[in-house]
């Protein structure tokens, strides 16, 4: 099975209520959803993304 990753881009805007909508989709389609959390980098600045698989 393979992950996919959705994240925002560049000068984009997802914040923590549009991610937990995102996942509650993908839950109800199926589909095991985990946000994950990760430095660009070697940047302070940190992404957060939201990645399933088909269960």
């Amino acid at each position: 099975m393979a992950t996919h990753k959705i994240t925002v881009q560049k000068g984009g805007n997802m914040n923590e209520t549009d991610r937990l909508t995102l996942a509650t989709l993908l839950i109800k389609a199926g589909y095991t959803v985990r946000i994950v959390k990760e430095r660009e980098g070697g940047k302070k600045t940190t992404v957060t993304s939201v990645e399933y698989t088909e269960a």
